[in-house]
């Protein structure tokens, strides 16, 4: 009878006696796990890696009309200590004694106007600040320049404040005029307003404030007590951490998978690439000699559909869109001005053609309580998706084919049955 050998040095821990060491008389996983358990509204709401629901919630913190009972302190506050940040560097912008001074309790709070995420205007002091909020994506396509220049142009004569606000407190790109924040920055203003304004605060808005600060030094910013925590379970316990990591549920790759695979059931689309972020597409109604002229896939089609699953830009949710990629600038004209007729469900951006992207058509699938509840049934996910895929084939999908059509009429053959 042959004997089994030994285990060795070489060969590494038995994987499940190293299991069994983690799991058991872990004092060190146990005040890790009280660290980051306890309840919190913003967690349970799930907007941790929503970057537009951030910009909310500070908007409405430094929008003085709302019933929060802070009136401009927060405002104030926020734009001292930027202001001084700012001179700091250099920047030529408000002097922090002035806002100290200043009545701010008229200031106009604006979302998203042209694109911006967040533009405070106080027309008596003429004054406005710009705060572009990024949390889990990162700047693209010179948009601080581009914010900072629509701003010059719509206020000529104001006093002007740039502020990009972030986790990572990275160099802004237009850093002539623009000051970095970061989040951790932020939570020292709320904190500080929380102990000078405790007895005039109702309760309600300060467990909100303590759970937005909780919150963001929980999961956005670095806590160093929890990585210091991290830092000790895993070197005592590499070996069944790395078998943990290794088997852990990958539910970008399952939706990633599940995509595919109805898009290549389908005959009437053709896959361009395939990624776990990024999966594009099109009808191959579109296969038209004036729509190849791009420069930007392997089959020069300039027209394509694609969706973007927790991507660097749509972080944690599942969005679906349509887009026109560089290429030909008479076909790209067409196209644009095609949708800007046509309207809803078309959104072509305002300010005219990109130089070289452009998105005519965007829609949410699947938010991030998809992705942050691994314990959620996938075929629940799947059930959403094939809905989600029916939708567009019979409610979008004729839209976008007739918009094609008007930019560039011919005969077509009908859609199939059904589409």
């Amino acid at each position: 009878m042959t004997s089994q050998p030994e285990t060795t040095a070489e060969q590494g821990p038995d994987p499940r006696e190293a299991l069994e060491k983690f799991v058991l008389d872990n004092e060190e996983l146990a005040r890790l796990e009280e660290r980051t358990s306890q309840f919190n509204i913003f967690e349970a709401l799930g907007i941790v890696r929503q970057e537009i629901r951030h910009s909310n919630f500070l908007a409405w913190l430094m929008n003085p009309a709302q019933a929060h009972g802070l009136g401009d302190s927060f405002l104030k506050a926020f734009l001292m200590k930027t202001s001084v940040k700012a001179r700091m560097r250099g920047i030529e912008t408000i002097s922090p004694v002035d806002v100290d001074v200043w009545d701010l309790t008229e200031t106009e709070i604006r979302r998203e106007w042209k694109n911006i995420d967040i533009l405070l205007v106080e027309y008596t002091k003429r004054f406005i600040c710009l705060i572009e909020n990024k949390i889990y994506s990162s700047e693209h396509s010179d948009q601080l320049r581009c914010y900072r220049e629509v701003v010059e142009r719509e206020f000529r004569d104001y006093t002007r404040h740039y502020v990009l606000l972030n986790v990572s407190g990275e160099e802004p790109s237009d850093s002539e005029y623009y000051v970095g924040v970061t989040y951790d920055e932020v939570c020292d203003v709320i904190e500080r307003l929380l102990k000078m304004r405790a007895s005039t605060i109702g309760d309600e808005v300060t467990i909100a404030l303590s759970h937005y600060v909780t919150m963001i030094r929980r999961r956005v910013m670095p806590d160093r007590e929890i990585q210091e925590l991290c830092r000790r379970i895993y070197s005592k316990h590499r070996a069944a951490l790395d078998l943990i990591y290794e088997h852990r549920p990958d539910r970008q790759g399952e939706i990633a998978d599940a995509l595919l695979k109805m898009i290549k059931a389908d005959p009437d689309f053709t896959l361009v690439r395939s990624s776990k972020e990024f999966i594009d597409f099109f009808p191959k109604l579109w296969d038209r000699p004036e729509l190849q002229r791009g420069t930007w896939s392997k089959t020069a089609m300039m027209v394509l559909f694609q969706f973007m699953n927790s991507s660097q830009w749509n972080p944690n949710s599942l969005g679906f869109g349509l887009l026109v990629g560089p290429g030909d600038e008479n076909v790209r004209r067409q196209i644009y001005e095609a949708a800007e007729k046509t309207g809803s469900p078309f959104t072509p951006n305002p300010n005219g053609l990109s130089d070289k992207w452009m998105r005519l058509f965007w829609k949410e699938i699947l938010n991030a309580a998809v992705y942050d509840d691994l314990d959620l049934d996938f075929e629940w996910i799947q059930a959403r998706l094939q809905e989600a895929w029916s939708a567009f084939k019979s409610n979008e999908l004729p839209l976008m084919i007739n918009l094609i059509d008007q930019a560039f009429p011919q005969n077509t053959a009908c859609l199939p049955a059904g589409r």
